[in-house]
């Protein structure tokens, strides 16, 4: 509640009439006590609150104004301009909470005298007083500050130059400029004039220091230059900022891909550039405050160097839609100090051919070319060059029909006589359309295709035609590959032509562009001579036969050849040898299966035959003569009467039983029994004269001999 009386007292003591007066009007200065209590009275001696820096200045174009700053909160502060003609001759103007006031010389105060002024605010029932000033109010003159828009900033000698036209009526000027950078206070300084008299030219000029690595930001404000003797005039309000980037901008880093193209005849580029991070002051952070980097694209069409308009410099586009030429791109960055390095682009130009639409037809007369119309309007560019060159060294020709065909096709011809692709070897042939041709990015493709210049039925004909002879009953078919093998698109096809010279019977047969052999089987005789031709094939035209190759098909007789006759005998050896071996191992298993081996030495029974004078006796007792392992046991005594019994003969195959005799009472031994030494000893017991003894091998020797 106090504070509401407070601020209500102000007003009704400047509604109420002073006793003994009139009541004040609210635009002229008030020559009667102002309506609150003395300055000292209420002002606290350490108060550090108040109005300060009071300044009254004549304007040019609205009469005069004084302006100050308040210290303190400005609830509730009511302010009044105190002016003294002459001491004892005062008055006031009310401007409640505003801290600038404006007047005329018609409203009492006297401007062509000197008036001493300052400023009382009444605030919280205390009054505050700023210091006072001196002054002829008519020759201090408050300029203009620069016109920020028009401002041009420059580098000069390493330092920053600004320069603008000198506000009118204001020459002279005292010129000062305050910076900063991000994060840091004001600067103050005072302007450099430039080397140049800039009142010649009617403008003033402001050298500065320039950072190479940050942004600045500036302002800059004028005043009257001072006149000997007489007060220094205020200073103009700071200008609007001036935002100064870090130097030229760097060269942009830039990437960007190409896409096929699309039915439409263009081509969709996308471009991508890094654009850095740049830190600015707080007032340069507006969209055009002078710091920012603008990207702007350079655009050069290469192909059809015949049109109006081959260049174009744009704003950046992250995209662009391009005909298939072939264009140079470049990108580059601008600020306030003009464009940087530039990062140049090169798209090449499309060869993907559409054949099907262009139709060229070659006379005596010239060359002639049909395609399907557009719209109405139209320019269309041809242009032709040979297979595998730069676009430098493209030729070309403009053309707008005037009336529309009734085919719905272009027609174009060129004449012999202008030797346009009249060279036999392929070109490169593109046609661009454009509604506005002076703009280098309206084109957009509209055909493209190869196509082989001269007489291409002579100039294709296939080369080093051979034939060779792969067997008895077919023949191979060589060349090398047509001339217009080299133009895509234009080979369609080859025809092989085989024909019989003795019945004259004639077949073709045609094979891929890409071929260059074939296999002539099934239609050749034994014994026939037969002649061969190759041609190439266009689309639209037949070509010339290559030169006849002959041949003769030789009757077919069998013949061996040497490695054939080494292979049949090699073979036939190994046969014989295989089966010699088979027979071998085959008959030596039967024998052994039908002959089994005979028994043992040991087991059988020897005799001992007489000699001559049929006493002597034989024998065998050697045991190292045997194989088998020697066993302890005693030989086995046969004792023969030679003179009772006459000997057997030596020479007579018969069995032993016969030619010898037992006596009576001893069975005959078998033949693989060896008798026990009882038997033996009773054998000897019968008066038989005494034998030597038997070996295994003596027996085996015995047994195999005659009896």
């Amino acid at each position: 509640m106090g504070q509401l009386v407070a601020r209500l007292v102000p007003l009704l003591l400047l509604l109420l009439p002073k006793q003994g007066a009139e009541a004040c009007g609210t635009s002229r200065c008030c020559f009667q006590d102002p309506p609150y209590p003395d300055a000292d009275s209420g002002s606290p001696p350490s108060s550090a609150s108040g109005p300060r820096d009071l300044s009254c200045y004549r304007l040019l174009d609205a009469g005069f104004e004084c302006s100050w700053e308040y210290d303190g909160p400005a609830a509730g502060v009511s302010h009044f301009l105190r002016c003294c003609l002459r001491p004892g001759r005062c008055c006031y103007f009310a401007a409640g909470s505003a801290t600038r006031l404006q007047f005329s010389d018609q409203d009492g105060v006297s401007v062509l005298h000197t008036v001493t002024l300052w400023v009382e605010s009444w605030v919280t029932n205390r009054t505050e007083k700023s210091p006072e000033i001196t002054l002829n109010l008519y020759t201090s003159v408050k300029y203009d500050p620069p016109p920020s828009g028009d401002i041009k900033v420059s580098m000069s000698a390493g330092q920053l130059l600004m320069e603008w036209e000198t506000p009118a009526r204001q020459d002279g000027a005292e010129l000062q400029f305050r910076h900063r950078t991000p994060g840091s206070p004001w600067k103050l300084g005072d302007c450099q004039q430039d080397g140049a008299d800039s009142g010649e030219n009617n403008s003033e000029s402001c050298l500065c220091p320039l950072e190479i690595d940050t942004a600045q930001e500036f302002q800059l404000r004028r005043r009257q230059r001072p006149r000997p003797g007489a007060p220094a005039s205020p200073w103009s309000s700071w200008s609007r900022p001036v935002c100064v980037p870090p130097g030229p901008p760097p060269q942009p880093e830039v990437r960007f891909s190409v896409k096929p193209l699309a039915s439409n005849g263009t081509r969709q580029v996308t471009l991508q550039v890094q654009r850095p991070q740049l830190q600015l002051p707080e007032g340069c952070h507006g969209p055009k405050s002078g710091a920012e980097v603008t990207y702007h694209l350079h655009l050069h069409m290469l192909s059809c160097p015949c049109k109006a308009q081959a260049t174009k410099t744009m704003r950046f586009r992250k995209m662009l839609h391009l005909s298939g030429a072939a264009y140079n791109l470049a990108v580059f960055s601008c600020n306030r100090f003009g464009p940087g390095p530039n990062k140049s682009l090169h798209i090449p130009a499309d060869t993907h051919t559409e054949p099907r639409s262009l139709n060229i037809s070659v006379r005596i007369s010239g060359t002639t070319m049909r395609w399907p119309a557009q719209t109405s309007g139209l320019t269309y560019c041809i242009e032709w060059q040979l297979q595998g060159q730069d676009g430098s060294a493209a030729n070309c020709t403009l053309t707008t029909p005037k009336d529309q065909d009734p085919t719905g096709m272009v027609t174009h011809h060129w004449s012999q006589a202008s030797g346009a692709m009249q060279q036999t070897t392929c070109y490169h042939i593109s046609i661009f359309a454009s509604a506005r041709p002076e703009k280098p990015i309206s084109w957009y493709t509209l055909l493209s295709a190869y196509h082989f210049g001269g007489n291409a039925s002579v100039a294709g004909i296939p080369q080093d035609v051979s034939v060779n002879k792969g067997g008895l009953d077919f023949v191979s078919v060589d060349w090398k590959p047509s001339p217009l093998s080299t133009c895509p698109g234009v080979l369609k096809e080859y025809v092989i032509r085989c024909q019989n010279k003795d019945s004259n019977q004639v077949s073709e047969l045609s094979v891929d562009a890409t071929e260059t052999k074939v296999i002539l089987r099934g239609c050749l005789r034994a014994g026939a001579n037969y002649s061969v031709h190759v041609r190439a094939d266009t689309a639209t035209l037949k070509g010339a036969w290559s030169q006849p190759r002959h041949f003769h098909m030789e009757i077919q007789v069998f013949q061996l050849s040497i490695l054939s006759i080494v292979l049949i005998s090699l073979g036939s050896f190994l046969s014989i040898l295989f089966l010699g071996a088979l027979v071998y191992l085959s008959l030596n298993r039967a024998f052994r299966h039908l002959c089994p081996p005979l028994p043992t030495p040991h087991a059988s029974t020897a005799v001992e035959f007489p000699g001559s004078q049929g006493k002597q006796a034989w024998q065998w007792t050697s045991p190292t003569d045997f194989l088998e392992e020697e066993e302890e046991e005693e030989a086995l005594v046969v004792t023969m009467p030679w003179d009772k019994v006459e000997g057997p003969d030596l020479d007579t195959f018969g069995p032993l039983k016969d030619k010898m005799e037992l006596p009576p009472g001893v069975p005959e031994p078998a033949l693989d029994t060896e008798l026990s030494l009882e038997d033996r000893r009773q054998v000897q017991g019968y008066g038989y004269p005494e034998a030597g003894a038997l070996g295994p091998r003596e027996q085996d020797s015995l047994e195999g001999s005659p009896a």
